[in-house]
């Protein structure tokens, strides 16, 4: 699936290709990339109603199992609806009023990159199961390469007549927004903030951000409408932040659900952190050191690298789903360099896990181990010597293929209204190269590399 944009703040157009295990943006700053993953983020988030359909519902509850045939006409106008819908939320987006999302976004375009024959064919040709949890109640939905249908079998044990009306409801649109948006399931967004969002939740709370905002509205000196208030949206904060907080404020109900990657969860945990990543009974977060198992130390007090990861940890342990797109704003962030290799090796792992990456990197050591990585898929590489040397494992290697890698630049020919093309780079055998980062280690080879000469012959004289 591929998405285009045009007119996205400081980007002019781009193409990017969603069904990729791995996207990586990459450039200089201020180019627009966190606006770009923030789009494809939101986009994942927004699903809509699209109506009640009780035959679906009589067949589950009498026979639990049931083919839901795939009505493409209906389905490409909800994809396009989809589009308009994500588009009208700008001001959620990106926590602004609605006023500035007018300003800056009234030329903002988003298309789907397939014609409606292209989207037919590849939703025919493909072939998954995806378990889909609406209300409590658990569906699996089994599509065969071929059909034009869904097979949809409905857990008993889950599922209750008190929650017949809401799900004849929600079990359609959750139906749409799988395939409108196949191959992907969901979204789930690590932002720069990320440190913060455990580290400070109480503090900032949107019950409390709320609240006080509801107070200042009811004090001041313009009347407010209470009914108008009551339903205003809060756009205190942009939506992956609102999100992030979100769940920091539910994670002792996210703590009964355990994911089938917590196990992975625990590979982070002993090879990078080296040590646990906790929940408590309130809610709180924790970290249990291994050199001090006894230690619980409170988020706040721990090292900016635990800080950075609590997050996907969290997640992986308790809310990620196979074909899940993970986006992750400079993973590299209060990494030392060899951590960031580690964590590499660990996002390739993943990405064989069955979840699809999106990162957007400034880090050079980033870089190379991808391209490390992508050299170990080659089938003339000797990969069992390389294991053994550099202490690689099996499933730490990504399929060129699988790659892409977008530049973000302002064109070479300046004008007085330039804006940024988002440009493929080349992923080869080899791997790929960012010109940016590669000019600026150049050149500071080049400054370091005349200064050692000037310092050494003027010592000499």
């Amino acid at each position: 699936m591929k998405l285009k944009v045009k007119e996205l703040g400081a980007i002019k157009e781009g193409v990017i290709d969603l069904s990729k295990s791995l996207n990586v943006f990459c450039g200089p700053n201020g180019t627009g990339k966190t606006y770009m993953a923030y789009a494809i983020y939101g986009l994942f988030k927004k699903q809509f109603i699209v109506g009640s359909d009780e035959v679906l519902m009589r067949h589950l509850v009498d026979n639990h199992v049931f083919n839901y045939e795939i009505d493409f006409v209906k389905l490409n106008k909800y994809r396009q609806n989809l589009l308009k819908e994500f588009k009208d939320d700008f001001d959620s987006l990106f926590g602004i009023g609605d006023n500035l999302a007018k300003e800056y976004f009234s030329r903002t375009e988003l298309f789907f990159e397939e014609s409606d024959d292209e989207y037919r064919a590849r939703i025919l040709n493909s072939e998954f199961e995806v378990n889909l949890d609406v209300r409590k109640t658990k569906i699996k939905v089994l599509k065969k390469e071929g059909d034009g249908f869904l097979t949809l079998d409905i857990d008993d044990n889950t599922f209750s007549n008190d929650e017949m009306s809401p799900l004849s409801l929600l079990i359609p649109s959750s139906l749409f927004f799988l395939l409108a948006v196949y191959p992907i399931s969901n979204s789930y967004i690590l932002p720069v903030e990320r440190n913060s969002i455990y580290t400070f939740n109480k503090e900032l709370s949107l019950s409390k951000q709320e609240a006080v905002d509801h107070f200042h509205a009811m004090t001041g000196k313009n009347k407010v409408d209470r009914f108008e208030l009551l339903f205003k949206k809060t756009t205190r904060y942009p939506l992956p932040i609102k999100d992030g907080l979100l769940i920091a404020d539910d994670l002792s109900e996210y703590k009964k659900t355990t994911s089938e990657y917590f196990d992975f969860a625990s590979e982070i945990e002993n090879e990078l952190l080296h040590g646990k990543v906790q929940i408590t009974n309130e809610g709180d977060i924790q970290f249990r050191p291994d050199k001090a198992p006894k230690r619980h130390l409170p988020i706040h007090m721990t090292a900016s690298v635990i800080k950075s990861l609590a997050s996907l940890v969290i997640y992986l342990k308790h809310i990620a789903r196979k074909n899940d797109l993970i986006i992750i704003d400079e993973p590299e962030i209060n990494l030392h360099p060899d951590n960031q290799i580690i964590l590499t090796r660990l996002l390739a792992r993943l990405i064989n896990k069955g979840f699809r990456l999106l990162i957007s990197t400034h880090s050079d050591y980033v870089v190379r181990e991808i391209n490390n990585l992508i050299m170990l898929s080659n089938s003339k590489t000797k990969l069992n010597d390389f294991q053994k040397v550099y202490g690689y494992k099996e499933d730490e290697f990504i399929d060129k293929d699988m790659v892409d890698v977008y530049f973000f630049n302002y064109p070479k020919k300046k004008t007085s209204n330039k804006q940024v093309i988002i440009e493929k780079l080349n992923v080869l055998a080899s791997g790929f190269e960012i010109p940016s980062v590669n000019e600026a280690i150049e050149k500071q080879n080049l400054i370091a590399e005349e200064l050692y000469y000037a310092l050494k012959y003027s010592a000499d004289e």
